[in-house]
């Protein structure tokens, strides 16, 4: 889904991403989707994000997606307080790399916000006719066995 609440300043280094109050939360196939739509309006910059993940594992799992942002950082737009605000950013993993390709972080700290990255695990997609399948398999065999070994 292409998200209108993100903006992002192309002129900074890195450059900021920015997710606009009230917005509390990212999933990043969101932000995945969004950056991509926008670097296809701003063709003359260098490109701000690439994305991996998807790969099947078999058996219907597949790896989790990663969002890598280059020469870019996300942040949740600053709030006014005394109180935090609790943000997050899930539906996969979120990496960052500067100008020169060196890790960094992938978070802009700003104010009154607190940015909770729920990170993924390798699988962590898995289709659901598969996990259907399981189950039901799971309950057929529970049944049919005592049958198989009935003398």
């Amino acid at each position: 889904m292409i998200r209108s609440d993100i903006s992002i300043n192309w002129l900074s280094s890195p450059r900021l991403i920015t997710i606009a109050s009230p917005s509390v939360s990212i999933v990043m196939q969101d932000l995945y989707d969004t950056l991509r739509n926008a670097e296809t309006t701003n063709m003359d910059k260098p490109i701000i994000v690439s994305g991996s993940g998807k790969e099947p594992l078999g058996n219907g799992v597949y790896v989790g997606l990663t969002v890598s942002l280059l020469n870019a950082q996300l942040a949740f737009e600053n709030r006014p307080g005394p109180s935090f605000i609790q943000c997050t950013a899930n539906g996969g993993n979120l990496v960052a790399f500067d100008s020169s390709s060196n890790s960094m972080s992938p978070i802009y700290t700003t104010s009154y916000t607190q940015i909770i990255l729920a990170a993924s695990s390798s699988a962590t997609l898995q289709e659901l006719t598969t996990v259907q399948f399981s189950g039901i398999a799971n309950e057929v065999l529970k049944k049919l066995i005592p049958f198989l070994f009935a003398k």
